[in-house]
């Protein structure tokens, strides 16, 4: 495994290129975790979301979510790209000056994608593949090997086609996912079926599991918070 740094922003990111899901824990030391702690896993929308969801989601993130994660000392680890909920946490955490690690995991060998990193972000996690997707199980894994025996939760937030991996990924490796309704697509599917006013096969599949939670963030932020808490406990 190697360790390396790159520098965005001015500012020295460590950064390391595990070969296999085993070599985890030792990455996170390498990184300079001793210890475990709480995690926050945030999945969803990227590319697909536009400039006025992804400011919704930044104010939650900046007025809830940070202070929370703060409380909990959680890590906050997703994929690590300048889009969508990634962009929404990183330009968050500089915003409110959290400090808190802040974690993408990433395909190392997409194209471009030493381009396309979120600059406010504390640590990066290059894993093997080449295509969009290929990050999720190391995502789930990385989530798993940083929390121990500690909590740890998913957020869905929109979200495309690979949300549904995203999430039946980290329900597999134990996780609650907390589905932040309203928030469009992929998380929206799911919601609407847990009501019964529709009927996606995939959100069934998911629902199933009893690992699926469902609350706005948008209507009620201060109730998703709370949802959140007793899920972590």
């Amino acid at each position: 495994m190697i360790r390396k740094s790159i520098t965005l922003n001015d500012h020295i990111k460590p950064v390391v290129h595990p070969d296999s899901l085993d070599e985890l824990r030792e990455a996170w030391k390498l990184l300079g975790f001793a210890h475990e702690q709480p995690v926050i896993v945030i999945v969803g929308g990227a590319g697909g979301m536009d400039e006025e969801g992804v400011a919704r989601v930044q104010s939650f993130f900046e007025k809830h979510l940070i202070p929370f994660a703060l409380k909990k000392n959680a890590a906050i680890i997703e994929g690590g790209t300048d889009s969508g909920v990634m962009a929404a946490i990183g330009r968050a955490r500089s915003l409110t000056g959290g400090n808190f690690p802040l974690v993408g995991v990433l395909a190392r060998d997409v194209e471009m994608i030493m381009t396309m990193l979120e600059p406010h972000h504390t640590h990066f996690i290059f894993c093997p593949g080449s295509n969009w997707g290929d990050e999720s199980e190391w995502i789930a894994a990385a989530a798993s090997a940083l929390s121990g025996s500690h909590p740890s939760i998913a957020i869905m937030i929109n979200g495309g086609q690979i949300a549904w991996e995203d999430a039946r990924l980290n329900i597999e490796y134990g996780r609650p996912v907390l589905i932040a309704e309203g928030s469009g697509r992929t998380a929206d599917v799911i919601a609407t079926t847990s009501t019964g006013k529709m009927l996606d096969r995939q959100a069934l599949s998911l629902l199933r599991t009893g690992k699926i939670h469902i609350a706005n963030f948008f209507k009620e932020p201060e109730g998703f918070i709370e949802k959140l808490n007793d899920l972590m406990k």
